[in-house]
């Protein structure tokens, strides 16, 4: 009895060291893996445009250090602080695999107070309850991006012309507005989560006449994505754009949407990126 009680312990003891080998192994394993990946640059800029600081955060490739005559396209990301991360990690993903080019994914992140005025559109008023809220300022916050910020990293890195912009939710209503004001100011645009129904589908209907009277610009990308369990207001302007998109068949815009299974407003980028950097890979290729 005393034997098999003493048995019992050291298998018990054995397995815990062995766990707790385990874990310190798959620890040391992801910390390597991370610093080989992980090739981060924390940059403040002042914008005389906004009149105040802004922070970005850089993710470099893998091998930018090592191949110092490549050049790479450039991935704007708008709240930086999570999705430029879950994009970055993507693109790392992808192109490992040769499916998606390497990328420098800038993430740009918002300042305290200022993330509805800077991504609402000035045709739009910041809140949809709040008859006196200010219209929004994404022109001076365009303009920070076309002037200022885009500047910055072609002058501080080995950049390609070619440039893209993704955002989640409020941010996603800046890239819309940036393909009406600026479309060839990027490539390829990526909107995960957009509330496009507010004022009564305003920025459809801003899109749709730009469209319509846009005369040769350059052919460019959008991916846009909504979570199934999302609500009915965002699935329902999901479901608008796709029809307008559809009926205007414009000849310069590549157009594809996906309604994400058993994603909601928060998880949807999470799930719908990689689908949404897949596709434009594709796309590339054609």
């Amino acid at each position: 009895m005393t034997k098999n009680i003493i048995s019992h312990r050291s298998q018990q003891v054995v397995k815990t060291i062995l766990c707790i080998y385990l874990l310190l192994f798959y620890g040391a394993v992801q910390a390597q893996e991370k610093n080989k990946t992980d090739s981060l640059v924390f940059v403040k800029l002042y914008s005389k445009t906004l009149k105040e600081d802004r922070k970005i955060v850089i993710h470099l490739p893998l091998n930018y250090f090592k191949e110092p005559a490549k050049k790479y396209p450039v991935m704007y990301v708008l709240d930086a602080g999570k999705l430029d991360f879950d994009i970055s990690d993507r693109l790392f993903t992808l192109s490992t695999a040769g499916i998606a080019p390497e990328c420098i994914v800038v993430g740009v992140l918002n300042n305290k107070g200022k993330r509805e005025e800077n991504l609402t559109p000035p045709f739009m008023q910041t809140e949809t309850n709040d008859s006196l809220s200010p219209q929004g300022k994404a022109d001076l916050f365009l303009e920070f991006i076309k002037t200022e910020l885009i500047h910055r990293i072609d002058s501080s890195y080995r950049t390609t012309n070619y440039k893209t912009i993704s955002g989640h939710s409020r941010a996603g209503l800046f890239v819309l507005y940036s393909l009406i004001e600026e479309p060839e100011l990027f490539n390829a645009r990526f909107c995960f989560s957009t509330p496009a129904w507010r004022f009564d589908n305003l920025i459809i209907k801003q899109l749709e006449s730009s469209l319509q009277k846009s005369k040769k610009p350059s052919k460019s990308y959008l991916y846009f994505s909504v979570g199934a369990n999302e609500n009915a207001n965002i699935q329902s302007s999901f479901h608008t754009m796709n029809t307008m998109l559809k009926k205007i068949n414009s000849k310069y815009l590549n157009h594809e949407s996906d309604l994400t299974p058993n994603a909601d407003h928060q998880s949807n980028p999470i799930f719908s990126s990689s689908k949404a950097m897949a596709k434009w890979s594709v796309y590339l290729k054609k």
